[in-house]
């Protein structure tokens, strides 16, 4: 039946609605980021990176990269943040990476509400490729447990993040951090013995070229356990190290784990990888998504028109980074961003509105 409201209860209605908390989920955000550096336990590794979260700030974004080959990122930078307290998401960049490689993806969930933490790991980054640091591999992981901790005393963003909804996602060895991250182990011996037939495999090569796991001094510290008990879901996107793992590491994983994988295989064998990973970690916990379409270098940033030729040219080799880069990348973001959603949803880390 409907009963037409009197103006007396019409505006008492209104006065308890706009008086109501709203949950910050499902308030309007704009995305903000600003830069972080981090001490961390070995003196010779120096962390910084950035910090996405949601802001109210109003006007136009500043530019915070441009690039020949990748589109711009712009943000309102070192904005204010939005009142509120909001979950968090370590966000891990693959072999020689950065901590904007997955800006496209830290920016929509600052408009969602989520704070998003992207260090550059030492030794394995874009402008910073250093086998030394490299070689340390089980500190990519604590990397991620380090730029928590800096920016949970950080006062800019410090009271707005909430330590019991933390999600971490990774993408290619950024796939292997999170999940070391989560309590998976490294199992030198079994990883050398997966090798043995498969030298040029990308991950087999790259780990050889690091010298990881040569040194009797590393083995202790390489196949510790390097887990943070704050995360409680990791996403890999097309992880890279599978292999690595302690088989059993992995069917004692106790919290959701999503998997997504590219379904072009241009860069890794996902039978190697994600396929395996997948099957491998307990089956109610675990959810595997092989989006048809996407590629390795899907799970990045968009490319400009032109960047592939740019890269054929400059760095001959590189430019698969580009393929299909643009309006099909685009595309492929809003496949990986939505199934994120709704893992965040459906493990608690971001509350349903």
């Amino acid at each position: 039946m409907n009963r037409k409201l009197t103006p007396l209860v019409a505006a008492f209605g209104l006065v308890m609605l706009t008086q109501m908390p709203v949950a910050a989920e499902i308030q309007t955000f704009r995305p903000a980021v600003a830069e972080f550096t981090a001490a961390h336990p070995s003196p010779e590794r120096r962390l910084d990176g950035h910090v996405w979260y949601p802001t109210l700030a109003e006007g136009e974004e500043g530019l915070l990269r441009a690039s020949a080959v990748w589109r711009d990122v712009t943000a309102h930078l070192d904005a204010r943040i939005a009142p509120g307290v909001f979950p968090v998401v370590l966000i891990s960049h693959g072999m020689y990476g950065n901590s904007l490689n997955q800006a496209w993806l830290a920016k929509r969930l600052a408009a969602e509400g989520i704070i998003s933490i992207m260090p550059n790991h030492p030794g394995t980054t874009s402008f910073g490729r250093d086998p030394e640091q490299a070689r340390q591999l089980w500190l990519r992981a604590t990397d991620l447990s380090v730029s928590f901790d800096t920016l949970l005393s950080d006062p800019r963003v410090a009271d707005h993040m909430d330590p019991t909804r933390v999600a971490a996602v990774g993408h290619s060895l950024g796939g292997y951090t999170v999940m070391a991250a989560a309590g998976a182990r490294h199992d030198v011996a079994h990883f050398n013995q997966s090798c043995v037939n498969a030298a040029e495999r990308a991950d087999c090569n790259a780990l050889e070229m690091w010298k990881v796991g040569h040194s009797p001094d590393d083995l202790d510290m390489l196949q510790s356990d390097r887990s943070d008990p704050r995360i409680r879901t990791v996403i890999p996107l097309d992880l890279g190290g599978a292999q690595t793992f302690d088989p059993a590491s992995l069917g004692a994983i106790d919290m959701p784990v999503l998997v997504l994988g590219s379904g072009r295989q241009d860069m890794l064998d996902q039978d190697v990888e994600s396929r395996a990973l997948a099957k491998a970690l307990p089956a109610d916990l675990v959810t595997h998504e092989e989006i048809a379409q996407a590629g390795h270098f899907d799970f990045m940033g968009l490319c400009v028109e032109g960047g592939y030729d740019i890269l054929k040219q400059e760095e001959p080799g590189d430019e698969i980074v580009c393929l299909k880069g643009m309006t099909e990348r685009a595309a492929r973001h809003q496949q990986i961003f939505d199934l994120i959603m709704v893992h965040l949803k459906n493990t608690g880390v971001l509350k349903n509105g």
